[in-house]
């Protein structure tokens, strides 16, 4: 009896080095070659610099007296607005855009009309900080 167990017990071992053969034989297909035929070639240059940009040089180590800092402040890219100032200005600005496609106004007054948002947006902000700060 402890024979058998014994046997039954080194059976995965042999089973597994039977299917090695078969599984190295398989990695010997076109579809893993390395060498596909196409040659590797750099891609085309892309100049992303204007000419005005210095020349790149060495850097020089600048002893500033303070440790370097990698996280500056994050600043977000817009203010968050409350649920019910988005409920108040989304259907004006939807009819300011409907009316600008449908042509019912001018273009002139269409920017008139974003002009004065911007600085309603810009001045908001202010007045929301004064009125958290009282």
């Amino acid at each position: 009896m402890e024979n058998i167990r014994h046997r039954i017990g080194r059976l995965p071992l042999f089973i597994g080095l039977a299917a090695l053969p078969v599984l190295l034989a398989s990695c010997n297909s076109q579809s893993f070659a390395l060498d596909d035929g196409i040659p590797n070639t750099a891609p085309p240059a892309v100049i992303s610099q204007t000419a005005s940009a210095p020349p790149p040089g060495p850097l020089a180590i600048r002893k500033t007296g303070t440790y370097p800092t990698f996280d500056p402040t994050l600043k977000a890219a817009a203010e968050q607005i409350e649920d019910e100032d988005y409920h108040k200005a989304e259907p004006r600005l939807a009819a300011l855009a409907r009316a600008r496609r449908s042509g019912s106004i001018s273009e002139a007054e269409y920017k008139r009309r974003v002009a004065e948002y911007r600085k309603l947006a810009a001045e908001h902000g202010k007045d929301a900080l004064a009125d958290i700060a009282r």
